[in-house]
């Protein structure tokens, strides 16, 4: 389906652009590793279960990616006192510092957007919300079911 393509080369595109014009020491990393630094800076106790939910991905992807993530140095795992059965992570500095470049990208990312958004009518905008929103819906199930069906396998 032609619409399908689209969204496939949209994606593509976002990509290379990110690439080119975010700082260079973040390129290193995937989509979804500077995703889960973000979740990681933004959650107040983040851990593989809300990292998740939060993200929308499988709490078998995140664990992957946290491994990544504790390997580079960017994450550290932690538990509370008294609580050994929860594993939380905080960002290192240079988690930290990893966290301000893709926020910053993020903020310019917005802006550069927002002005050719101007171009379209708020009915516009609001038929294309509306749309997405429901195809992400549509996804998040299609997600719930693999899961699901993935306990079943296990």
């Amino acid at each position: 389906m032609y619409l399908l393509d689209l969204f496939k080369e949209y994606g593509d595109k976002q990509e290379i652009l990110s690439k080119l014009r975010e700082d260079s020491s973040l390129r290193k990393y995937n989509s979804s590793e500077l995703h889960i630094i973000a979740a990681i800076g933004d959650l107040a106790e983040p851990n593989v279960t809300s990292l998740a939910q939060y993200m929308g991905m499988t709490r078998g992807g995140i664990s992957k990616n946290v491994k990544k993530l504790m390997d580079a140095g960017l994450i550290l795992s932690y538990q509370k006192d008294g609580n050994t059965k929860n594993i939380y992570y905080r960002l290192t500095d240079a988690g930290k510092a990893v966290y301000e470049k893709h926020a910053e990208a993020h903020k310019e990312w917005i802006a550069r957007d927002r002005k050719f958004m101007k171009n379209f009518s708020d009915e516009q905008i609001q038929q294309v919300t509306d749309f997405m929103v429901q195809y992400i819906e549509h996804i998040d199930e299609k997600i719930r079911e693999s899961e699901n069906n993935g306990k079943a396998k296990q």
